[in-house]
């Protein structure tokens, strides 16, 4: 299974629909409430999916710009009229400093980490904010997760820290949302039994199933919300 694969199943987007992300609309409310005022704002949708969370950049009075490599999301994004193109988060085709805001969430982990922060550090402004959401392992991590999925590659949360400070940025708010993601899980078992009958119904494979329920037991995957500013430089 390829990573983009997982999340554009049929199983998991007839759960959490449109937003494609645990929390939905309100974790994404939540991180526009903290970024501030953004009208006329320029504001980039980094890993935009179906675009959902463009259409609340618009509804908040940003300049909204969605990228993502899914061209079937993004086909559903530009018949809805949003801007929208087809790019790599590591290679992003945006002059340096031009972005007021940019927005993440759940793509992070989906990526080369690393790149895609120096990607987003070169982007934007001067004091321009990232709002950043993604899982991270709350409990002990051994070896390779056995999907390929935005488990894979999730850290503690102070690792994420350090490397978000350590691309340049300065954290302003972190909190968490674990909750959240505790309701996409029950949601995921009222649909199919078990956490077992999600993974199956996702990997078609029951020693697959078996294996990404051990690892998340032994990960305790939670959400965190993280929003910092580009430093000055």
């Amino acid at each position: 299974m390829r990573t983009n694969e997982l999340y554009a199943s049929a199983p998991v987007r007839a759960t959490l629909g449109r937003a494609l992300r645990p929390g939905g609309e309100k974790l994404t409310r939540r991180m526009l409430e903290l970024a501030g005022p953004l009208r006329s704002a320029l504001a980039l949708d980094a890993g935009c999916g179906c675009g959902a969370s463009l259409v609340l950049l618009e509804e908040y009075g940003a300049r909204a710009v969605g990228l993502d490599l899914n061209a079937g999301f993004l086909r559903e994004s530009s018949g809805r009229k949003l801007k929208v193109a087809r790019a790599d988060l590591a290679e992003l085709p945006l002059p340096d400093g031009c972005a007021d805001l940019i927005l993440c969430e759940c793509v992070w982990n989906l990526t080369d980490k690393e790149r895609v922060l120096a990607e987003f550090l070169r982007v934007l402004r001067p004091g321009g904010v990232l709002a950043l959401a993604d899982i991270y392992a709350r409990g002990y991590r051994a070896g390779e997760w056995p999907v390929r999925c935005c488990f894979a590659q999730a850290t503690d949360l102070q690792t994420v820290m350090e490397q978000v400070a350590g691309a340049g940025f300065e954290i302003d708010v972190v909190e968490e949302h674990t909750e959240l993601l505790k309701k996409t899980a029950a949601d995921f078992v009222f649909r199919h039994g078990s956490l077992h009958g999600f993974w199956q119904a996702v990997t078609g494979d029951p020693d697959l199933a078996v294996a990404a329920c051990e690892a998340s037991k032994a990960a305790r995957p939670g959400l965190f919300l993280m929003m910092a500013h580009a430093a000055k430089r």
